[in-house]
């Protein structure tokens, strides 16, 4: 009554009745026009400014407003109001999610059917369909985690693994084991750089892996078209290491000589466990993921040999399989269990940017002119030549690397020479390169090379410097969005407390899943695994490494919450 603006305003969001604002003259306040303010907030109109004089008033007027306003779209009228407040972002209060979700849905389906992306609307702090879609996901994911039946399966699985464990590219029996459980689950799979595998999962039951074909809810209408088709990739390495076990566990390796001392066999037990996750939401209906976020959409699952030096995601990367795969992944995935005190049991931990080094094993060879022991000026020494060079390295490290930067130059062997009165011809030193930043990396590479030729040429000596012994691997970057992503993924399965989700440091260990970040906007996360209670405290291959079993579950929910997580979004970008 007071208001000086002679306006009729309201806005309304079709999702949420967030917000009404309402100031008219004193004139204005007639039924006809409380009529008319009820036909707007109830009908499909965003904001409404109607200015007006007092004269304008008039029964004809708002009688003919009122009815192309009110009984006109009577037909089509759907709304829903959400106090403000209330279930927003609430992992308690499910099932006000999924009901948010599906209403949102079915209202929108028609106007956004042949949209590449949903809407995505946020009025007064509130979110869009994609983002409900989003929590309704990871709050089911999380449920069925934490079924007893399950984490027995995944103790199952990876006590087998850990039972027989195979070396680099001879995972033969690991492999058949997994294709028997993706069996039990119905999941196509095709070999790929042997006995490497890709698994797929397509969401909307398609399996010709195109995407394309009719829609999840079997009405036998083809919506979808290339803008939605979209694949997330997951992977696990599942090779072992060529080290005796030294622990008491029941199920320790019963081959000789080989051990899962790096984990690799709860890395599989995990993935697997993300396809049977995954395949339980996909058979949960709609109300957790509708119809139009399965379209098009898959999620790819790569057990990965050879990962222990024999760069197997390079080899599969380069196999038929994968370079005929139809829908290239947006994005990749990976865990690592950390059995380190910064990183106990229940937590998880990324970053965005390098988190593992890249690496080289080198192998120098120095050649002299060997001859009698007791008359060296009569020939040319490789032993001293070589001693020069272990030296002369580090200065790659100490002198010409920035303190700011990281570089490691170790000689881990020197081998010369068989009697105590001959001086040998030859002499050989092997060791590893790493570094954080790729372009560092090269940059030592070739100045390893360049340091060890100069003191070959200043001893009379011949020098070569190879990497072929063993695949280079490139650092491990971690895509920035992906990083933030997996974060947001793992607050809803590790928990939000302080301490759950960490930024962690990068780290001068290398990880072949490195090619697959060059590739694919990837992301690789620590999953905490040091537990003291049980004895979970040994480093990464050693004898006597242990992995605490407990973090199984929420890793494979890791996995499939990042995989329907992401497809959730709707788009091919974070």
């Amino acid at each position: 009554n007071n208001c000086p603006s002679k306006t009729i305003s309201c806005a309304f969001n079709t999702r949420h009745l967030s917000s009404v604002t309402f100031c008219a003259h004193h004139n204005f306040i007639n039924s006809s026009s409380s009529l008319i303010f009820a036909s707007l907030c109830f009908h499909n109109i965003s904001c409404f400014d109607f200015a007006s004089h007092s004269s304008y008033a008039n029964d004809t007027f708002f009688f003919f407003v009122f009815f192309f306003c009110f009984f006109f779209p009577m037909s089509s009228w759907k709304a829903e109001a959400v106090p403000d407040g209330e279930g927003e972002n609430d992992p308690e209060n499910e099932k006000n999610t999924i009901k948010r979700m599906t209403s949102s849905k079915k209202n929108n389906k028609t106007s956004n059917e042949n949209e590449e992306n949903d809407v995505t609307v946020v009025v007064d702090g509130r979110t869009s369909s994609s983002s409900l879609t989003f929590d309704a996901v990871l709050a089911s994911i999380k449920r069925f985690s934490l079924e007893s039946d399950f984490e027995l399966d995944l103790i199952r699985q990876r006590r087998f693994l850990h039972e027989t464990p195979e070396l680099m590219w001879n995972e033969r029996e690991t492999a058949s084991f997994i294709k028997k459980e993706l069996e039990k689950l119905g999941i196509v799979y095709e070999d790929a750089a042997e006995p490497g595998i890709l698994a797929r999962i397509p969401l909307d039951g398609d399996d010709d892996d195109d995407g394309e074909g009719e829609g999840g809810s079997g009405s036998g209408e083809s919506t979808t078209t290339k803008k939605n088709k979209i694949a997330v990739l997951l992977r696990a390495d599942m090779d072992a290491l060529p080290v005796t076990e030294e622990t008491n566990l029941e199920f320790k390796s019963k081959n000789e000589g080989k051990m899962h001392a790096c984990g690799h066999d709860g890395h599989v037990a995990m993935l697997l466990g993300a396809a049977k996750l995954i395949k339980k939401v996909l058979e949960s209906g709609e109300e957790i993921l509708p119809d139009e976020a399965r379209r098009g959409k898959v999620v790819y699952l790569l057990f990965q040999p050879a990962e222990e030096g024999g760069a197997g995601a390079k080899k599969m990367l380069e196999s038929k399989t994968m370079r005929d795969m139809k829908i290239r992944p947006s994005t990749a995935f990976a865990l690592h269990n950390w059995p380190y005190a910064e990183t106990p049991s229940g937590s998880f931990g990324t970053r965005g940017g390098t988190i593992m080094a890249g690496a080289g094993t080198f192998e120098i060879t120095v050649t002299g002119r060997g001859g009698h022991a007791a008359v060296p000026h009569k020939n040319v020494d490789a032993v001293v030549c070589g001693a020069k060079i272990v030296t002369d390295v580090q200065t790659i490290v100490s002198r010409k690397t920035s303190a700011l930067d990281s570089v490691v130059v170790t000689i881990s062997t020197f081998h010369a020479g068989t009697v105590s009165n001959v001086m040998p011809d030859e002499a050989k030193l092997t060791g590893t390169l790493r570094s954080l930043q790729p372009e560092t990396f090269r940059w030592a590479m070739d100045e390893l090379s360049r340091v060890a030729n100069a003191v070959g040429l200043a001893n009379g000596c011949e020098v070569e410097v190879s990497f072929a012994s063993r695949e280079v691997y490139p650092p491990t970057v971690n895509d920035a969005k992906a990083a933030e992503f997996a974060k947001r993924v793992a607050r809803e399965i590790f928990g939000k407390e302080e301490g759950k989700v960490l930024d962690v440091a990068p780290v001068m260990p290398a990880e072949d899943f490195s090619f697959f970040a060059n590739e694919y906007p990837s992301v690789m996360n620590w999953i905490g695994s040091y537990n003291l209670d049980i004895g979970a405290v040994h480093p990464l291959h050693s004898a006597k490494f242990i992995l605490d079993e407990s973090i199984l579950k929420n890793g494979a929910a890791a996995h499939a919450g990042y995989a329907l997580g992401f497809l959730a979004l709707n788009s091919t970008k974070f």
